[in-house]
């Protein structure tokens, strides 16, 4: 039996290192695959473990980051620069035995130049590598798989069968949903990078006369967008509702045309840190939103606000050819184009960042669920980006009482009751009671928060990358997403709705839903974002 040894950094791509071992054991068998979190028994000596693993494995898969090779310790040392760091032992000692090493390149990284390494590893920089995107996670896997000639036991190993999250609160799923969707065959990847195929596409494109797509995408593929800034006020109020005298704020945008007069206003959201969770003296907190924890997040670009209806149309019409499954062109219940598009599943949106790659070169994706919070919270850390409690003025949610308002299928689904728990006022903490609109609003209906964004908090819910998790006890600390489970496991929601409870609609609030359903009519849609 092939046995593979992945090397990963803590610091750098732990959430992807776990979710590529859980995928990796459950298609391969369970002895087939190490990774030293979970393959060395507890009190062991793990030095003698790592050292017998690596004299003994076939294949040895280095995942690398972004800035992997940059990575400093404590004292401001590089990492890669000290004899004695583990990462570079495990990949020293690989290369020493002139077996399979490979990089695996996530979160959108480049592969370091040999300039950057310590002479001891510099092989690596010339050793054939393989991306795996977070968009396209599952079919990037079976491609790797099978190039390495690693193939699933003929007879089918035992497959783990994660139980689905208990204690995190269901989102709203249809009282009469549609059968599962099935799974389509995974996309092969050629043995090329993505930017060559696409190079490659475009060439024949042109030969063929087919400009209208190919020759912006590779355009724009190959230059920065031009960031332009914008300024704005922010919004604030204290802990009854009584608004503060706003704030001037400054965002770096760029704006991506779709098509049919439609285009994404993207903001670039700076790198930086913060505490991830809510603090246990929150009202309405959940325990799925701890242990708080800090998350360093790496700058990327985020849509303004959720995906519209004209974003849609504009993109299903210039590829309207499937990638991974087909689109409905109109699947909102409220309509407008200038409204967000919603009653959207998480397929369905991954569907769309694809799509929306291929046509405009860069690489779309779902915000994780750490990038997501990072950015509604905006360097906040009250219950709302806007402080303790929230207004109708300030965000589109319900504020008349109960915990969910409203209908789905022509029928009510208002309960005081979501996700086992009683909601009964429509006012947070101290703050005043609201309204209820009892449809979706559009961008600009209320103010930007202090990173630039609208509606991050209610209006609709917003999918996210992440499969659902009970907590946050084994989430990565990078900013990426969390994809450890079953392929098919639920996908994380965010935000609340015009439908939902203010309590439901903070900054911390997590929800999930399965991946194939749109959840309650109106309510599911997504923003989309890209590191560049």
């Amino acid at each position: 039996m092939t046995t593979t040894f992945i090397s990963y950094r803590r610091e750098n791509c732990a959430g992807e290192a776990r979710a590529l071992f859980n995928d990796m054991r459950e298609r391969l068998g369970e002895s087939s695959v190490f990774m030293d979190v979970d393959s060395i028994a507890l009190g062991r000596d793990f030095r003698g473990a790592l050292q017998r693993t690596l004299a003994s494995c076939d294949i040895v898969l280095v995942l690398i980051g972004r800035n992997w090779a940059d990575t400093k310790d404590e004292e401001g040392r590089t990492r890669l620069e000290d004899p004695g760091d583990f990462v570079r032992l495990e990949i020293e000692a690989a290369l020493k035995r002139d077996i399979i090493v490979m990089p695996v390149l996530v979160q959108g990284a480049h592969m370091p130049a040999a300039a950057q390494l310590p002479p001891e590893i510099r092989d690596l920089a010339y050793r054939n590598g393989f991306e795996l995107s977070h968009n396209r996670w599952e079919s990037d896997i079976g491609e790797m798989l099978r190039r390495l000639n690693l193939n699933p036991p003929a007879t089918g190993a035992t497959q783990r069968q994660s139980a689905r999250p208990t204690s995190v609160p269901i989102a709203a799923v249809a009282a009469t949903t549609s059968a599962a969707e099935p799974h389509p065959a995974p996309l092969r990847q050629v043995g090329l990078t993505r930017r060559r195929a696409l190079g490659i596409a475009a060439s024949v494109a042109l030969a063929a006369g087919a400009l209208t797509v190919a020759v912006p995408s590779v355009r724009r593929f190959l230059s920065r967008p031009a960031l332009r800034t914008i300024h704005f006020d922010a919004a604030s109020v204290d802990e009854k509702g009584i608004r503060n005298p706003s704030e001037r704020y400054a965002a770096a945008v760029f704006s991506e045309a779709l098509g049919l007069n439609a285009q994404l206003e993207m903001v670039s959201i700076p790198s930086g840190s913060f505490t991830m969770g809510s603090p246990s003296n929150e009202p309405e907190r959940q325990p799925n939103e701890s242990p708080q924890h800090h998350v360093s997040v790496p700058a990327f670009f985020v849509s303004a606000s959720p995906v519209s209806q004209a974003q849609w149309v504009a993109v299903v019409l210039a590829h309207p050819d499937r990638i991974l499954r087909d689109l409905p062109p109109i699947p909102s219940f409220f309509k407008g184009i200038d409204l967000p598009v919603e009653t959207v599943s998480w397929n369905q949106a991954e569907e769309f960042c694809l799509r929306l790659a291929a046509i405009t070169g860069r690489p779309y994706r779902l915000p994780s669920e750490a990038e997501w919070e990072y950015a509604s919270r905006a360097g906040t850390v009250t219950a709302f980006n806007v402080g303790p409690t929230i207004t109708p003025e300030l965000a589109n949610y319900c504020g008349t009482g109960g915990a969910i308002c409203g209908d789905s299928d022509g029928k009510s689904i208002a309960s005081d009751v979501y996700a086992g728990v009683r909601y009964t006022s429509g006012a947070y903490g101290q703050g005043p009671v609201g309204i209820f609109r009892g449809t979706t609003t559009r961008p600009g209906t209320f103010p930007r928060n202090r990173f630039g964004l609208y509606d991050m908090h209610g209006n609709v819910w917003e999918h996210c990358l992440d499969k659902a998790s009970d907590d946050y006890s084994q989430s990565p600390l990078d900013g990426s997403a969390y994809l450890s489970g079953p392929r098919d496991a639920p996908r994380i929601l965010r935000d609340g709705s015009w439908s939902h409870n203010p309590a439901i609609c903070r900054s911390a609030y997590r929800d999930y839903n399965d991946s194939w359903s749109p959840g309650w009519q109106g309510r599911c849609g997504f923003r989309v974002a890209c590191t560049i």
